[in-house]
């Protein structure tokens, strides 16, 4: 599993970034499940979602799986406007997301593969 955060804001200028930073990292760490953690997002709009649907599909076609964890309000609202609970799992705390995703070890201590920020 891969917790990748994405902040600040999404909008048509941003949205290629972003859907190219999250494949990139699932790429990255050939991981299972690839979490978005949404906390940080100030600003997000349907250029958000079109990028994350592009990540979804991409990776679904590979036998991986995606989930959002913990989005701002913002971003709660477009991806709720949208429709978009029928094709993401979204998991109102990222501590969810990851017990929910098979992210426990034996032991129960979290799984986190977090990918940094870039600045």
């Amino acid at each position: 599993m891969t917790v990748v955060p994405v902040h600040g804001e999404v909008d048509l200028a941003t949205a290629d970034r972003m859907r190219d930073r999250l494949l990139q990292a699932a790429h990255a760490s050939r991981c299972d499940c690839l979490v978005v953690d949404m906390s940080g997002l100030d600003f997000f709009d349907a250029s958000g979602v079109r990028a994350l649907v592009s990540v979804y599909r991409s990776l679904t076609k590979e036998g991986r799986h995606v989930v959002l964890a913990e989005p701002a309000p913002i971003a709660a609202r477009v991806l709720e406007a949208l429709g978009m609970e029928r094709v993401f799992e979204t998991y109102p705390i990222l501590e969810m997301a990851l017990t929910h995703t098979s992210g426990l070890r034996v032991d129960g201590d979290p799984i986190r593969n977090t990918v940094p920020e870039r600045p």
